[in-house]
């Protein structure tokens, strides 16, 4: 009993083990995308940010604010949390271009800070260096958007 148990254990910790080494990412083959919403930039010199949460994407409904994807063209909704100023939340769709091995930051950007009005604005991008090492890729050149 007990070795049959242990061929069980075994055997599944050899296929998650081969999973992962063909996929850097569970569920997607080859270099991946990250998106990360509600964080916003440490300093900001010209307008005002709010963080946001990612409703959708690509008709998705992500269960955190991290996400990783195949990279290409994404269709992105994403509101703001609602509080006690603003009981009910706010959406914006946005498309995004994203590339391979790289992370997105996004929040929304208002003009001042007690406005209302926000457009969703990518603040950083960052190469992923896990990606980039794994599937052999050289970052883009510093200050690309």
């Amino acid at each position: 009993m007990k070795t049959r148990i242990y061929r069980s254990a075994l055997a599944l910790l050899m296929s998650i083990a081969s999973f992962s080494a063909n996929a850097g990412v569970a569920g997607i083959e080859g270099p991946w995308s990250v998106l990360v919403a509600g964080t916003t930039p440490e300093k900001i010199t010209d307008g005002f940010f709010v963080p946001l949460i990612v409703s959708s994407l690509d008709g998705e409904t992500p269960s955190t604010g991290t996400v990783a994807v195949k990279p290409g063209k994404k269709q992105i909704l994403l509101d703001t949390p609602s509080s006690a100023k603003n009981r009910a939340p706010t959406h914006k769709r946005m498309e995004l271009e994203m590339a391979p091995c790289m992370r997105y930051f996004v929040a929304g950007k208002k003009s001042a800070e007690a406005s209302l009005r926000w457009t969703p604005e990518v603040f950083k991008i960052e190469p992923i260096g896990e990606c980039m090492a794994e599937f052999k890729l050289s970052a883009p050149a510093a200050g690309a958007k």
